[in-house]
This record gives structure tokens, C-alpha cells and sequence, in this order.
């Protein structure tokens, strides 16, 4: 597939976040907004080798607007899909490791960054309100060892907010209430043009069709 460069000026704040920040809010005690310290590490690890910005320093620019979608499959290729918006329409920076997210993530392989058109900027808006994202708790009761993390990101009107969910795609998504989050997930995975989609152990999590 052919790789569209945007030579944007985009979000220049989010090129120059501090590297020394961390990609998530960690839990200092029960109770308080944030993730694990061990989670923080595995997740920022995977960003970090894709280069990616960290969101939470992206949110001190009130005007940035930007959701990003990580997946950690145990056995299976690290991918990153991160929207961007400008003047109604989003541009889409897409990653992919080549190891596994449960253990060593590898090395960044492919990276796809693309323009969306008009009416797919609408349709990620609308899906984006459906989600009702920035009022969905960040953690649900479903958890497990294995199987394969996700993790939405978003910043607008200057406030950061994530959603993680354990196989968000098995153990009943209809009664945790996960299918507007799917349909996101999905749309970027299907914009992204990535050459892998998500797999643990061979097995696609998020079908094409």
C-alpha cells in the first residue's frame, strides 16, 4: 500500500512534550485516578518505541483535539493508531512493533501517517460522541494475565482522559456495554492502511469484516 505523507503543521506541542513525563497518570494509592506503576512502564515502553507522543502533556494546549488507540496483544505486534484533528479533519499516525506486547515489544516496523477525508472525519466525530469517551470510567471489573490490553486516549478542550480495557472484544462486550468502543477501536484499525492487524497467537481481534 502507498504511504501518504501530511506535511502538517499539526499540534506542534505534541512533538515537544517532555521526555522525562509519563505516558499515563500512576495510582499512588487505591482510589486515585491512574493506573499501576507496572502497568505505566509496559504501556509507555511500546509508546516509546513507536516515538509517540504522551497525551497528557498534549491536553496543556486547550485547542488540541487527539485519541489514540494501543493494543498489547501477549502474542502479538504492538500497534498505536493516533488521530489527530485540524480544521475538521483528522490525520491518522499508525504503528506497528514487530515483537509481542505481553513481552519483549521489539522494534517499530511499519508506520502509515494519512490524511482522512471529510465525511471520515465525521463519521470518527459521531463515533466519538457515541462512545460518550470522556465520561467512561477508565478501568472496568474484567481482568486477567493474559490476552491482550486496550487502551484509548483522548485530549480535548485541554483535558486528557483514558479508557483501558482487558480483551475488550471477548467476555461478553454487549453486557460491558463495549460496542461503541469496539466500533472506534475499529474504525482506526480499518483507516489506519496497516499491512497487520491486531493477532495473539495468530488470531485477528479485530476482523475486517
Amino acid at each position: 500500500m502507498r504511504l501518504i505523507l501530511v506535511l502538517l503543521p499539526i499540534l506542534c506541542v505534541t512533538y515537544s512534550a517532555c521526555a522525562d513525563s509519563p505516558y499515563f497518570p500512576v495510582r499512588k494509592k487505591q482510589g486515585d485516578a491512574g493506573i499501576s506503576e507496572f502497568e505505566a512502564q509496559w504501556y509507555g515502553k511500546a509508546l516509546s518505541l513507536m516515538k509517540e507522543p504522551r497525551l497528557p502533556e498534549v491536553a496543556k494546549d486547550k485547542k488540541a483535539v487527539v485519541y489514540r488507540f494501543t493494543i498489547l496483544p501477549t502474542w502479538g505486534n504492538p500497534i498505536a493508531v493516533r488521530a489527530e484533528k485540524q480544521d475538521g479533519i483528522y490525520s491518522l499516525f499508525a504503528r506497528r512493533l514487530d515483537g509481542d506486547g505481553g513481552y519483549d515489544p521489539g522494534k517499530l516496523v511499519e508506520q502509515k501517517d494519512l490524511k482522512l477525508s471529510e465525511p471520515d472525519s465525521k463519521s470518527l466525530d459521531s463515533l466519538v460522541t457515541a462512545l460518550k469517551f470522556f465520561h467512561m470510567p477508565s478501568e472496568d471489573e474484567v481482568e486477567g494475565c493474559d490476552g491482550d490490553e486496550w487502551i484509548l486516549e483522548g485530549v480535548a478542550d485541554g483535558k486528557y482522559h483514558f479508557v483501558q480495557r482487558w480483551c475488550a472484544g471477548k467476555y461478553d462486550p454487549k453486557e460491558r456495554k463495549l460496542q461503541p468502543f469496539l466500533a472506534l477501536c475499529k474504525f482506526l484499525i480499518d483507516k489506519s492502511t496497516l499491512s497487520e492487524r491486531p493477532k495473539n497467537k495468530g488470531h485477528e481481534l479485530i476482523p475486517a469484516k
